[in-house]
């Protein structure tokens, strides 16, 4: 079944929410180029009250290995998920302490090579927060087809890029291993709408039971 990651998580009442509705895993956005930014001090006292069973996931983009090992060992986090221009090396410097994820974009197409050289434990592909515009933040046919052939092939793939209600279903009958959503399920920047996360999860989860 495919998993459900709720991003851009800042308070404690959507986290738990998000948790209580199905969802898979939580993230947390630590750079502060992201209007969903939160500081390590914010993530913690959400993270202390969570489910011990739902996965903490850090989002971070071209920091200082330095900052993000004290970043993850702080928070206890599970995954550790680049978003920057992050090397093989780079990502391969927190094995195995940590599970990897490292974010590909249209620009990096064709992605199977890619993909290849780096030991990671996911890839995610989404576009860019620069070159997101309104009706402009989803992934194009072309790079969905291209996606579905690493799926096919084998590959742990998270899809994200301007998911919501509307287009979930079709995404997910692709079977990737995980989607991650957070714009698409807010009432307002960093807060979630839980009736709208909860139709999303429930979209996700039936789409291979029919």
């Amino acid at each position: 079944m495919v998993k459900v990651k709720i991003c851009g998580i800042t308070n404690l009442e959507d986290a738990l929410a998000c948790s209580k509705e199905g969802a898979d895993a939580l993230g947390f956005i630590f750079s502060k180029k992201s209007p969903r930014y939160i500081t390590e001090k914010e993530a913690a006292k959400i993270i202390s009250g969570l489910d011990p069973y739902i996965t903490k996931v850090g989002v971070f983009m071209d920091e200082e290995k330095e900052k993000v090992f004290e970043t993850a060992n702080m928070l206890s986090l599970d995954a550790l998920q680049f978003h920057g221009k992050e090397n093989q090396s780079y990502c391969l410097g927190f094995a195995p302490r940590f599970r990897v994820i490292k974010v590909f974009f249209p620009e990096d197409s064709p992605f199977a090579s890619k993909i290849s050289r780096y030991k990671i434990n996911a890839a995610m592909f989404d576009v860019k927060y620069e070159q997101k515009a309104p009706g402009k933040n989803t992934l194009d046919k072309d790079m969905l087809k291209e996606i579905s052939k690493l799926i096919k092939s084998g590959n742990r793939v998270v899809i994200s890029g301007g998911l919501s209600v509307k287009n979930i279903s079709q995404i997910a009958k692709l079977n990737p291993y995980a989607v991650d959503v957070s714009s698409g399920l807010e009432k307002f920047v960093g807060k979630k709408d839980m009736e709208l996360v909860r139709e999303f999860i429930k979209k996700v989860k039936n789409a291979h039971s029919r």
